[in-house]
């Protein structure tokens, strides 16, 4: 549990930035609540929202009325009407430093978490408010994502190499993710495990691999143009070879439901000559 869950569970958010003494009793009674549930709950939690609440009203205040920041931290999925986001108006700064003290553990849990599990829809939600989160915690992340661009290198120089470990490829949400650290170097990594892929047919079934590959990959928006062209002339030509195999695998099928309508026909016209005798 961090701060904003508590919160949010102590019923105390409001549009005013302002917290009484009553909403400081709300949150320990919400606490004591928590505790008796969870008994290992750090007690430095409730003393740190008070602080939150006391001392920076207006960052707490900020993050409650921004509907991806609150809905993350308080792991919640409200509605936009539950939120005012022109209730408070902080500098993003502020909100990077608050986020750092009080929020980065948690922060930095939940992007471990989703690189090793591979679910970067969850990431790229949060990091539209990426100018709010705190640069260490970025720079991490950054690493991370490099990590694993690296690692999908080394495993393409693997002959041994499953294929089914690599399967986020076919998922445009690794490349939205991926949009948001661009650079020069993510560029040129890009490059080398198209090249890999390309010029290996050593997994079963890897051009189906590669085209799901390419309709994703066209989502990461890359820093050297050529590279964007690439991708694009990727895309299409597997959208093409998709085409054509949908439209091969179902000759057969139309021909055959022809043959068999065909029979059915004749076997009617056959049994309505008989009843007319």
């Amino acid at each position: 549990m961090n701060i904003i869950e508590l919160f949010e569970n102590a019923n105390v958010k409001n549009n005013t930035a302002t917290f009484t003494l009553d909403d400081n009793v709300k949150v320990r009674k919400q606490f004591e609540i928590e505790k008796s549930q969870n008994p290992s709950l750090d007690s430095n939690l409730v003393s740190n929202l008070i602080l939150a609440m006391t001392n920076h009203p207006k960052e707490l205040s900020f993050i409650a009325n921004n509907r991806i920041l609150y809905n993350f931290f308080s792991r919640k999925n409200l509605s936009r009407d539950k939120f005012n986001p022109s209730a408070i108006s902080v500098p993003s700064e502020s909100v990077k430093s608050f986020i750092n003290e009080f929020l980065s553990a948690h922060l930095n849990t939940f992007f471990n978490d989703k690189m090793e599990q591979n679910k970067y829809d969850e990431l790229d939600d949060l990091l539209q408010e990426k100018e709010r989160l705190p640069q260490n915690s970025i720079d991490k992340l950054k690493l991370k994502i490099s990590e694993k661009l690296d690692s999908v290198i080394n495993q393409l120089n693997n002959f041994d190499t499953d294929v089914f470990s690599l399967n986020f490829l076919k998922h445009r949400s690794f490349y939205d993710l991926l949009t948001h650290f661009k650079s020069t170097e993510n560029d040129e990594k890009i490059k080398s495990i198209l090249s890999k892929m390309n010029s290996s047919m050593r997994f079963v079934g890897s051009q189906e691999f590669n085209d799901s590959m390419m309709l994703s990959m066209v989502n990461y928006k890359p820093v050297d143009n050529d590279l964007s062209i690439t991708l694009k002339n990727n895309r299409d030509g597997a959208i093409t070879r998709t085409q054509k195999t949908a439209t091969s695998g179902s000759s057969p099928m139309s021909i055959g439901t022809m043959i068999v309508l065909g029979i059915i026909v004749i076997r009617l016209v056959l049994v309505m000559v008989r009843c007319n005798r």
